[in-house]
């Protein structure tokens, strides 16, 4: 029994692994990480143009705006290409569960996410922050993003109508920054996810309170684990039909 169990997770991890490099290998032909990689070297030159005083906000609002967003964005594409490919149709009959489906894209463009932020910084501040809460802020976030991505892009059939959809996604998560550029009482925000991340982003920068950082870490963790599940329950309910529409 135990054999069994074990023989049948090394399945998965070697399913998640080739499902994630078929995933770079299609982000690569599609010039994705080039192009990610080519606008964060132009947001990091940008940044050491700027007055050293304004050089930590606008890297804060950079990072959540631009890498931690890629995920969202190229996520979309992505999924409807392989419905238009009709791989989609495939994965059914694959050993490629709904679970390693969505593991398999949030790994893939977190990779990009984490890469494109490191080198936005790195341009921007030279070796001036702390790596962790940044890797940590994007990873979390980019996750999720890429999981809220895919429960919206499985409910349309069109990159159009998956670009209707966004803002309604996008709105809310994105409201915590109208209290970092001072619009609205602060605490109005902490409920969303969003708000961790900019806290979480600006630690990497600054001195920020420790609280902050278990909160920020603690938030996002429960946020992106419910993220996860709506992105399966929805691959199932859309792609496979197994289950009621989530």
């Amino acid at each position: 029994m135990t054999q069994t169990v074990a023989r049948s997770r090394g399945d998965a991890v070697r399913t998640l692994v080739n499902a994630v490099g078929w995933d770079l290998r299609l982000q690569l032909r599609h010039q994705i990480v080039t192009v990610a990689v080519l606008v964060t070297v132009a947001y990091g030159i940008g940044l050491r143009l700027i007055p050293e005083g304004w050089r930590v906000d606008v890297t804060v609002v950079l990072v959540l705006s631009d890498p931690t967003m890629i995920g969202f964005l190229f996520v979309g594409a992505l999924v409807l290409f392989e419905r238009g490919a009709g791989t989609l149709n495939a994965v059914v009959v694959t050993p490629l569960t709904p679970a390693l489906y969505v593991w398999a894209k949030a790994v893939s463009l977190t990779a990009i996410s984490v890469l494109c932020a490191l080198t936005m910084t790195v341009i921007g501040h030279g070796r001036d922050f702390r790596p962790a809460p940044l890797i940590a802020a994007v990873v979390l976030t980019s996750m999720l993003f890429v999981f809220i991505g895919i429960a919206a892009v499985v409910r349309v059939r069109t990159l159009n109508e998956y670009l209707v959809v966004v803002p309604v996604f996008l709105v809310p998560l994105y409201l915590p920054l109208l209290g970092f550029l001072g619009l609205g009482g602060s605490a109005l925000y902490y409920p969303l996810p969003t708000q961790a991340s900019l806290l979480l982003i600006e630690r990497s920068l600054e001195t920020r309170p420790a609280w902050e950082a278990f909160y920020s870490i603690g938030l996002l963790a429960i946020s992106t684990a419910a993220a996860y599940f709506w992105a399966v329950r929805s691959f199932r309910a859309y792609v496979r039909g197994s289950v009621k529409a989530a």
